[in-house]
């Protein structure tokens, strides 16, 4: 089912999002909406949105009204609070992920280590995925929802380019002007394989080389050097790890079958990749069998291939080789 919704609000569940995995309660349908401001007791806020008034002159009073305006602004997110209905949205940032959820619109008071504060149940629970299940990592969130991180307040309404964004992404959908240029890559990627087939065979290895190399690897061995197994032998000069990497214009299941059966007597490297741009049909279904779960065994073919050559920005190169 698609998640609409009338509004989106991003709130702070406490000091430091303190309260962040209490509200949550373990992904439960027991779940909910946190917000202190015990300076104004639930008996006078629950008359919002009409005390305001009332509300405001109880602020002014507590250190929460260094000034009218912050006053007021206080007072408003208390307000967004009380007043917001259920067709709101709400998010938060937590442990690196988004969360969201909608609440009831009934307040409730409760009393944490005698300061009163108020609560919203959760309808559903809170969410760190998407519908399709897939986890709403921030690092895969646009800058302009992840600065909403740092509003100085508690309660914020996000605009609405980046609420329509931030439902996409709840959805696993993309805005228009997304999916527009996703299928022009795809356009690419699809035209590209023809081009990096007619690669002559040594600037074929060279492109698979540049791959790597743009993805941190180092070279510690020579290219088509005493292990004719091994045409790339690379470490990662952070975690120290090594790998092989085999480059094959083209390829059958025999020439698979031989690299895997001699890489398991070779103990040094912890990944074996097999790259090819013009695999047999027996080799597509053989490698897609037996390639390890554990990622021991790493099969590029020419779809997966061109991909790499996107993320890595060397399109150019190839096209520049190719003419």
């Amino acid at each position: 089912m698609t998640i609409t919704c009338t509004q989106a609000l991003f709130i702070k569940l406490g000091n430091g999002n303190k309260w962040a995995d209490e509200c949550f309660a373990n992904g439960t349908s027991k779940g909910f909406v946190r917000l202190d401001y015990s300076e104004i007791p639930h008996k006078l806020a629950n008359g919002l949105p009409g005390n305001s008034e009332a509300v405001f002159e109880a602020a002014i009073n507590f250190p929460l009204g260094a000034t009218t305006g912050a006053s007021r602004r206080h007072v408003n997110e208390i307000c967004k609070f009380y007043a917001s209905n259920e067709q709101v949205l709400w998010f938060t940032f937590h442990a690196n992920r988004l969360w969201w959820c909608f609440s009831k619109h009934k307040v409730t008071p409760e009393i944490v280590d005698g300061t009163e504060l108020k609560r919203r149940s959760v309808i559903g629970r809170w969410s760190d995925a998407n519908i399709l299940g897939e986890t709403l990592l921030k690092s895969k969130l646009s800058g302009n929802l992840l600065k909403t991180e740092g509003f100085k307040g508690t309660i914020c309404v996000i605009a609405d380019d980046v609420r329509d964004y931030l439902l996409n992404k709840i959805n696993g959908t993309v805005e228009p002007h997304v999916r527009q240029a996703q299928e022009a890559q795809q356009v690419l990627s699809t035209a590209l394989i023809p081009v990096i087939q007619h690669l002559h065979p040594a600037d074929f290895e060279i492109l698979v080389d540049l791959i790597f190399m743009h993805g941190g690897w180092q070279r510690v061995g020579i290219s088509g050097g005493t292990e004719k197994d091994i045409d790339l032998d690379l470490e990662s000069p952070i975690t120290g790890e090594h790998i092989a990497v085999q480059v094959k214009s083209k390829a059958n299941v025999g020439v698979w079958s031989n690299y895997r059966k001699v890489a398991d007597e070779m103990k040094d490297y912890s990944r074996f990749y097999f790259v090819t741009h013009s695999p047999d049909r027996a080799l597509q279904e053989a490698a897609k069998a037996q390639t390890s779960a554990d990622g021991r065994y790493v099969y590029w073919d020419e779809v997966e291939l061109t991909r790499h050559v996107i993320r890595s920005g060397l399109t150019g190169w190839v096209l520049d080789k190719a003419a």
